[in-house]
């Protein structure tokens, strides 16, 4: 097959690049054609890969080139090509690690920890494994709570916000399937440990249409293959979890298998090392199996399911528990005498969560979303196209039997498909404009809905390693996930369609850039952001503290900065970050009047936390690491008490007043006009690796809040009760591993 890009009868040379052990896609490597002889003619053509390691070299005449591929710790390939009159040649390189390079260069400039471009940061699985984490390797959840404009309101409940969005409105993505709810009860753990990721593209707002269905930020992960080579695992214990992982090739050099189980140990051996019991738990059990064929072109299929419950008030019967369980299966396809790259995606996924009573809980809600995504990857000269369509079908319903309320129960069935563009179209060697729009048609629930987005990115060419990012964007949502923000011990949520006249929520993106490397190691990045909200459901607010399905919608502005300077020298690295946010919602409900005097009511929500400071110390000696980090975020809004009554219900019979107690119940002030007291706390990590033949014994040491501080995690405005988050809690951990 030939192409015909205006220029008659040229060929193209594309390809895949990856790691030579892990087979992972390499991003940003660099491949070149130069014509032979060079003294001939010495100009080069290249491009840089995709995130799925993809060039695609056109507009080339017939001819002998000299090939090469290089990216920075890794050998360079070369080879010699004759191209012929027409061809579609595909040469797909597995670039071999530069050992003596590694040894200088820590992380790429391509991939540092605090590369920003326009909201995107790349995660790689040795940056979570810096950050001290309870369980013998890093968390991406402990990573997160690194980062600036990422708030955790407790180190209980698994809810993370960005930039000002709350947990439902963040969309987190398993090798393209979504996943619900992927942070564990404790707040340390997720279902991505360090040992499972191969890396995460986290943008925090400002991201491309290829995501669509959420306004605030986008957690991609992509796990790792399992070794094509070889058999290989591990098993941790520490007081916090036990985790076993096993990995190995199903057919030598073409299949692989990577397995893991996770339990939560804390709820046995709380009483003895935090001298009291915790009562939550959890536990994971993940599946992916791997091919790789011509081309390295590669499918995989995994499955994944997690549990967890706890009583988030210890002296509570209440109980709160939620389940995943995801199917998913992806294809990256680059077909012979193509010039399309295919990557498919299939994906079902189900959540359901309760709360109350093991056996009879009072609020119980589950969805099910299942997808079909095609993405496909072409050039037109220097130009790169992704474009592609989605087809999402989720089932939801709920159900609640609270004691104040009537109860209320609901089912529905939300079916939705798309079309979306992005273009990388250079202009000049230090421009890239990224222009795209995806366009969204509902069966019949919403408006078809048209979101145009723009990047742009600029190297100065008086700066080495410096950029300037800009992205603009419109995004929707028409999922609702409720939750009752006033009760700050419930992290229960109801999953329902945009109930309020058919209005998705609505979000305008507004983000603007810059990093630079200072040299001797030193990196700096700064960005600010401005989101514009529209038709935020909320609660129908009311002086009694209690959940309600009826809602108002509100409006909201969210601006902020985030601020990171990082050091990376050979075996220390270290960075401090800030984080500046502001957010704010304004809401006309019909009793606001007769309350407060004001129709109309603008307040600070619940995790409108204003200033976040983060610190992180790394330093590995031969075999011995040592990490430190320490946080400090300002208090967070929260709605006073200002009395009880009690209340008698009188649909079964009248209620004797002189003998019998009502039902006692807190009545609120304001919304929001109080702020919790600032959190910090320190924790520290020691580890020491010892080496045998086939096998690694690691041994770790650490604490979490080494000082002790008492944060606060809830208040009990009944009994004046204060709940807060672990002590100081020491840990040893023990990993060993085998080859």
């Amino acid at each position: 097959m030939a192409i015909n890009l205006g220029i008659a009868q040229t060929s193209l040379v594309q390809g895949i690049v990856t790691d030579s052990a892990s087979a992972r896609p390499l991003e940003g490597a660099n491949a070149a054609l130069q014509i032979l002889p060079v003294e001939e003619e010495g100009r080069i053509r290249g491009i840089a890969t995709d995130d799925n390691g993809f060039y695609q070299i056109t507009g080339i005449s017939a001819g002998t080139y000299l090939f090469q591929i290089s990216f920075v710790g890794y050998l360079t390939f070369k080879d010699t090509l004759i191209v012929e009159e027409g061809e579609i040649r595909t040469v797909s390189v597995a670039l071999k690690p530069d050992e003596e390079q590694l040894d200088e260069v820590v992380v790429s400039p391509t991939r540092g920890a605090a590369r920003l471009e326009a909201g995107r940061q790349e995660i790689s699985s040795v940056e979570i494994q810096r950050v001290p984490s309870p369980s013998g390797s890093g968390d991406l959840a402990s990573y997160l709570q690194a980062m600036p404009g990422v708030v955790a309101l407790g180190d209980r409940g698994g809810q993370f916000y960005i930039r000002g969005g709350t947990p439902t409105e963040n969309m987190v993505l398993i090798d393209g399937t979504l996943i619900f709810q992927p942070f564990h009860i404790l707040g340390f753990f997720s279902v991505f440990p360090s040992d499972l990721v191969s890396e995460v593209d986290f943008y925090a707002g400002g991201f491309g249409p290829r995501y669509s269905g959420r306004i605030s930020s986008v957690l991609d992960v992509k796990m790792r293959d399992g070794n094509r080579y070889q058999p290989s695992g591990n098993a941790t214990v520490s007081p916090f979890v036990g985790e076993l992982l096993v990995e190995g090739p199903l057919k030598q050099g073409k299949s692989s298998f990577i397995a893991s189980a996770r339990r939560s140990l804390i709820e046995f051996t709380s009483p003895w090392f935090l001298e009291q019991k915790q009562p939550v738990e959890f536990e994971s059990q993940y599946l992916k199996l791997s091919h790789f064929g011509v081309n390295d072109t590669r499918c995989s299929g995994m499955a994944l399911r997690t549990f967890d419950r706890g009583q988030l008030d210890f002296e509570q019967e209440e109980v709160t528990e939620w389940k995943n369980f995801l199917l998913g299966g992806r294809c990256v396809v680059l077909p012979n005498d193509t010039d399309l790259l295919f990557d498919l995606n299939t994906g079902f996924s189900h959540v359901s969560n309760a709360v109350g009573s093991i056996n009879d809980p009072e609020r119980f809600s589950w969805i099910t979303r299942f997808n079909l995504d095609a993405n496909i990857t072409r050039y037109i000269r220097q130009t790169r196209l992704n474009y592609g369509l989605f087809v999402h079908i989720k089932t939801l319903k709920y159900d609640f039997k609270d004691q104040f309320q009537i109860p209320q129960q609901a089912s529905d069935h939300l079916l939705n498909g798309g079309v979306y563009m992005e273009a990388t179209i250079p202009l000049g060697e230090q421009v890239h404009f990224y222009p795209g729009s995806v366009f969204t048609l509902y069966r019949e629930n919403y408006r078809t809905g048209l979101e145009p987005r723009f990047r742009v990115s600029w190297h100065p060419p008086a700066l080495e390693d410096a950029q300037l990012n800009l992205a603009l964007g419109r995004y929707t949502q028409s999922l609702v996930g409720l939750s009752d923000t006033r009760d700050a011990s419930s992290v229960f949520t109801a999953w329902m369609a945009a109930p309020i006249g058919k209005a998705k929520k609505e979000s305008i993106h507004a983000l603007l850039g810059w990093s630079q490397s200072l040299g001797s190691g030193f990196q700096i990045s700064f960005e600010g952001y401005h989101k514009w909200l529209r038709n935020i459901p909320v609660a129908v607010w009311s002086t009694l503290a209690e959940f309600t399905t009826d809602l108002a919608l509100a409006d909201g502005r969210v601006y902020g900065s985030d601020i990171r300077l990082e050091y990376n020298r050979r075996t220390f690295y270290s960075f401090l970050g800030y984080g500046y946010s502001w957010t704010q919602y304004e809401a006309a409900q019909d009793h606001f009047n007769v309350w407060f005097g004001e129709p109309v009511q603008r307040y600070h929500p619940s995790h409108d936390r204003r200033h976040n400071v983060n610190g992180l110390v790394s330093v590995n000696f031969g075999d011995y690491t040592a990490s430190l980090r320490w946080e400090f975020g300002t208090g967070v809004p929260f709605t006073r008490p200002i009395g009880f009554d009690e209340i008698f219900f009188y649909n079964e019979r009248l209620p004797d007043l002189q003998r019998v107690f009502g039902t006692s119940r807190v009545i609120l002030e304001k919304p929001y006009q109080g702020r919790t007291p600032s959190y910090h706390r320190l924790d520290i990590s020691l580890e020491r690796i010892f080496r045998f033949n086939s096998a690694d014994l690691t041994l770790q040491i650490g604490a979490i809040n080494l000082y002790d501080h008492n944060n606060l995690f809830y208040y009990d405005v009944y009994t004046h009760r204060r709940i807060d988050q672990l002590p100081l809690a020491p840990y040893l951990s023990v990993k060993l591993g085998y080859n």
